[in-house]
């Protein structure tokens, strides 16, 4: 798990709506390419626990799509903050690309 200046960052986010203003994170995956974009490494995907007004108000999109794809059923099991999230996404990083460098 070698540092490289040319690896590059991929962060995918679900949210639970488009208004970064008033939707938040629900789940949240990373990987790391080398320059070429090959991976070098795939990080922890990770659900982030919400409370039931962040569910109850998404929109009816994110309802029906992340509803019938369990992510809804899983962001109310799991046990993952938005701290341990950042924690945890940060630490893998960390482990691949120095600080500032992607």
């Amino acid at each position: 798990m070698a540092v490289a200046a040319g690896n590059l960052i991929w962060i995918d986010l679900e949210m639970s709506g488009l208004d970064p203003e008033t939707c938040t994170i629900i789940e949240i995956a990373t990987i790391v390419t080398d320059s070429q974009l090959e991976i070098v490494a795939e990080g922890p995907c990770l659900v982030i626990h919400q409370p039931d007004a962040v569910i109850e108000a998404m929109d009816e999109w994110n309802t029906t799509h992340h509803g019938a794809s369990g992510l809804i059923d899983a962001v109310r099991a799991s046990t993952i903050d938005l701290a341990e999230a950042e924690r945890q996404t940060i630490g893998f990083i960390s482990q691949h690309v120095a600080r500032g460098a992607s």
